[in-house]
């Protein structure tokens, strides 16, 4: 409960103890013709009975009392003067007058005024009720809406979060692909570096074998012998040199 609430419940309260004491009050006076006088008031009757000049409080309070029909008196307290009334009326304000009433009227009149601030009161507790309650509503909205903004943003981002792991997984498996890709070139690369050792040794053995010491013959069977030797090495090592090549080609689309 708002502070400004609380403080007009306890008013309400206050006044509705007074209410109930002032309707006790009219309840046991309603029988009886006991005047009383209300400061700063008038009565207000369309019948005149009479009007006493050079009168008192005091004076005006008897006359209206010895009266049988006098129901209300008002005494203007600058002219004083009194003037008496019979009938029906009422009480109204008035700063230069007293009124001379029945206490039961009083009384009534207190509970009308009484009501009244209970009634506004009342209203103003209602508005801000009211007030308060829309506040609560507008809240609760807000509420939803952060509620629903919160609950979309969690699901776009637990999508997004599903498609980072999505290209952690590709980018793991292009790296190790790539790994992969490095170890093969390298192993092909080191096969490819024994294979041509191999070939410079074979070719050497070759050429070995086929430059052998010629210790007997004439000159120029020696000559022409080791001429053909000599063909046949080169050709021995274009051969290779051609098996070289076709071996260590698909090398180069490795590298």
């Amino acid at each position: 409960m708002s502070s400004q609430l609380e403080s007009l419940q306890n008013e309400f309260n206050s006044l509705i103890s007074q209410y109930q004491t002032t309707y006790s009050n009219y309840i046991n006076t309603i029988n009886t013709n006991t005047l009383m006088t209300v400061p700063n008031s008038a009565f207000a009757s369309p019948t005149t009975i009479s009007v006493i000049s050079g009168s008192s409080l005091d004076s005006c309070t008897t006359d209206c009392s010895a009266n049988v029909s006098c129901s209300g008196a008002t005494f203007n307290t600058t002219l004083s003067n009194c003037t008496l009334f019979s009938g029906n009326g009422n009480i109204i304000s008035s700063t230069e007058s007293t009124a001379v009433v029945q206490q039961a009227m009083y009384y009534s009149y207190q509970l009308k005024q009484l009501n009244q601030q209970l009634l506004e009161i009342n209203k103003q507790m209602m508005d801000i009720t009211k007030q308060n309650y829309n506040n609560f509503q507008e809240n609760q909205t807000q509420t939803q809406n952060q509620s629903t903004t919160i609950n979309y943003n969690y699901n776009i981002l637990k999508n997004e979060k599903i498609e980072i792991e999505k290209m952690i997984r590709q980018f793991e498996t292009l790296n190790s692909a790539y790994d992969n890709g490095n170890i093969n070139i390298t192993s092909n690369y080191y096969t490819y570096i024994l294979l041509l050792l191999f070939v410079i040794i074979l070719v050497f053995v070759l050429l070995t074998f086929s430059l052998p010491n010629q210790k007997g013959g004439s000159s120029k069977d020696k000559s022409n012998t080791t001429r053909n030797n000599i063909f046949q090495s080169f050709d021995l090592l274009n051969f290779f040199g051609s098996i070289f090549e076709f071996i260590t080609l698909p090398l180069k689309f490795f590298i």
